[in-house]
């Protein structure tokens, strides 16, 4: 919830308030996923030695942070530094959690455990941008952002109080750790050649939207309000599907959902130069939200079926790193390509890379289901 608060009211906040251009307002969104890939790895690292609770009480508290100070932002700057850490708190929170679900859950309910994990998330992302909407709209158009900041300390507080006993993963741990990583990267290089590249595709088109369409809105004079209604139904039909998302994934393959999420967010993104209004933006939002709520644990259910089981963390610290450069380019290429072209072409090279994503996750990956009693596939890394 606290991360959807200011989806709806960032553009205008850097418009109105900090006097941004489209492009710049692509890149304050955009540099929440810098941040997280510059944690990424270090997340993974830190999140092996230093146990997983313990990483993400860290993490929500920089999240926290993060959020007053983009609150206290005064220029542009000063709120892309805050989104910087933003990103920086989420990497230490999500690769804790990941890498304990890693772990601790089977294979064969895989796809469901981490299907409900993202489903439960999408759906406080209902909450959040009706919440940010109305407290830029009736309070201050800075409102939103504290309130990310006091859900981000009690966050913090929920997780130090009410889970001190819950089982750390045991890892294996190197006393070099840039050995370490460089030996992992090596051993999975093809994966993340292939199937780290459909998770770049999927996370471009997913934070694409987040950029597009909130600006699309803005740019045909809806207001903050309005925005956030459209955001939060998108939201709502997206944390609607996450049970038929984890049933497919543990039945069918991962491969029965990733495929259609494509399909769908590049049809959303292909129909948003046709939304001139509030009812046409609503049907590209509803369509946006149905493509990522059939994509609901994709990644991550991914991730932990590719991961090694005696040291999880700095493998999907990687994993994440990559699947994160997605995110972050998405954002940070689309504002400068809004500048220079227009907003409608942006949204249709969105759904050209979604195209792309579908293509080859459907010929060039390999499906990673696997159940407890089948063999794991060899390893066929060559010396060097």
């Amino acid at each position: 919830m606290g991360q959807s608060i200011v989806i709806p009211t960032l553009p205008g906040f850097a418009r109105e308030v900090l006097g941004s251009t489209d492009a710049l307002i692509g890149l304050a969104i955009g540099a929440r996923h810098l941040g997280m890939m510059g944690l990424d790895v270090p997340a993974g690292v830190l999140a092996s030695r230093l146990g997983t609770r313990k990483t993400m009480i860290l993490g929500a508290a920089l999240f926290a942070i993060s959020a007053f100070a983009a609150a206290a932002s005064m220029n542009f700057g000063w709120l892309y530094a805050a989104r910087l850490l933003t990103g920086a708190s989420f990497a230490l929170w999500s690769i804790s959690r990941h890498s304990f679900i890693a772990v601790t859950v089977p294979p064969e309910a895989r796809g469901k455990a981490l299907s409900l994990f993202g489903g439960v998330s999408r759906a406080a992302m209902v909450l959040g941008p009706l919440a940010g909407g109305f407290a830029a709209e009736y309070v201050d158009i800075r409102a939103p952002f504290y309130l990310q900041g006091g859900i981000g300390l009690a966050t913090m507080a929920f997780v130090m109080f009410s889970m001190r006993g819950m089982p750390e993963p045991t890892m294996r741990q190197h006393r070099n750790v840039l050995a370490s990583v460089g030996s992992m990267v090596a051993t999975h290089r093809k994966v993340f050649m292939t199937a780290g590249v459909v998770a770049i595709c999927l996370q471009f088109i997913r934070q694409a939207r987040e950029f597009i369409i909130p600006v699309w809105g803005d740019n045909v004079g809806l207001s903050e309000a309005e925005i956030g209604y459209v955001v939060a139904t998108s939201s709502a039909i997206d944390s609607t599907l996450f049970p038929l998302v984890g049933y497919s994934m543990d039945r069918w393959g991962r491969k029965s959902a990733g495929l259609p999420a494509f399909i769908v967010l590049s049809i959303s993104m292909a129909f948003l130069p046709f939304a001139d209004s509030f009812g046409l933006l609503m049907v590209a939002g509803i369509i946006a939200g149905l493509g990522n709520g059939l994509s609901s644990g994709f990644v991550l259910t991914m991730g932990a079926d590719l991961s090694p089981k005696d040291n999880p963390s700095e493998f999907i610290g990687v994993w994440r790193l990559i699947s994160d450069g997605g995110g972050a380019a998405g954002p940070n290429i689309l504002g400068p390509l809004t500048g220079a072209f227009s907003l409608a072409t942006a949204a249709l090279v969105t759904s050209g890379v979604g195209v792309f994503g579908a293509v080859l996750l459907l010929f060039g990956v390999r499906e990673t289901f696997r159940r407890r009693d089948e063999p794991e596939p060899r390893q066929t890394t060559r010396p060097g």
